[in-house]
C-alpha cells in the first residue's frame, strides 16, 4: 500500500466537494441571499485551478464565463439592495406601521390608517411644544399622558367618585 495520495484522486474529492458547494450556492441564491453569488465564484475559481492545473483549456473557458456571469449578478444584487436600502418616506413608515398594528385589516384600511398617521405627524411637527409637554407628562403619576393637556383643569372631565353599581 502506497502512502502518497494520487493527485487524481485528490482533485476528484476537491471537485466533488465544490460541486456540494456549488449546490448549497444555488439555494442562497434561491433564497434571495446575494452571498450565493460569493459561492458560486468560489467554485470557478477552484475549477480555474483545476483547468490550469490538467491543462484542460475548455474548463478554462467555461469557468471563466461563469465566474465573470457570477460576478455581474453579484454586483447587480449588491446595488439593488443599496437602492431598496434608501431612507423611507414618512408615508412608508406609517404604512408599515399600519399593516403592523392593523394585521388583520385589509390594504384599504392600511391605507387609510396610514394617511391619518401622516396627517397626525404633520399636526404635531407644527406643535411641538405641545408634544414636548405630553413626553413630560408621561412621567407624572400613572405614568399615562393626559389626553388634553391644553384645556384648564375646569374644563377637563374628572372622573365619577363613588363605586359603581350595576344598573
Amino acid at each position: 500500500m502506497n502512502p502518497s495520495i494520487n493527485l487524481d484522486d485528490a482533485w476528484n474529492y476537491i471537485l466533488g466537494g465544490i460541486d456540494l458547494v456549488g449546490l448549497v450556492a444555488l439555494r442562497a441564491v434561491g433564497q434571495k441571499k446575494a452571498v450565493g453569488w460569493l459561492w458560486a465564484m468560489f467554485t470557478q475559481a477552484v475549477w480555474i485551478v483545476y483547468s490550469l492545473a490538467t491543462f484542460q483549456w475548455g474548463f478554462l473557458a467555461v469557468a471563466v464565463i461563469k465566474l465573470a456571469l457570477y460576478t455581474w449578478n453579484w454586483v447587480s444584487w449588491a446595488r439593488s439592495d443599496k437602492a431598496e436600502a434608501k431612507e423611507k418616506t414618512v408615508e412608508d413608515l406609517a404604512l408599515e406601521m399600519a399593516k403592523l398594528v392593523l394585521p388583520d385589516a385589509h390594504g384599504g384600511h392600511h391605507v387609510a390608517a396610514a394617511s391619518f398617521l401622516v396627517r397626525a405627524s404633520r399636526v404635531a411637527a407644527l406643535y411641538p411644544e405641545k408634544a414636548d409637554d405630553l413626553h413630560r407628562e408621561k412621567g407624572a403619576p400613572g405614568g399615562r399622558p393626559r389626553l388634553h393637556p391644553q384645556l384648564p383643569a375646569s374644563r377637563r372631565r374628572q372622573p365619577e367618585a363613588g363605586p359603581r353599581t350595576a344598573d
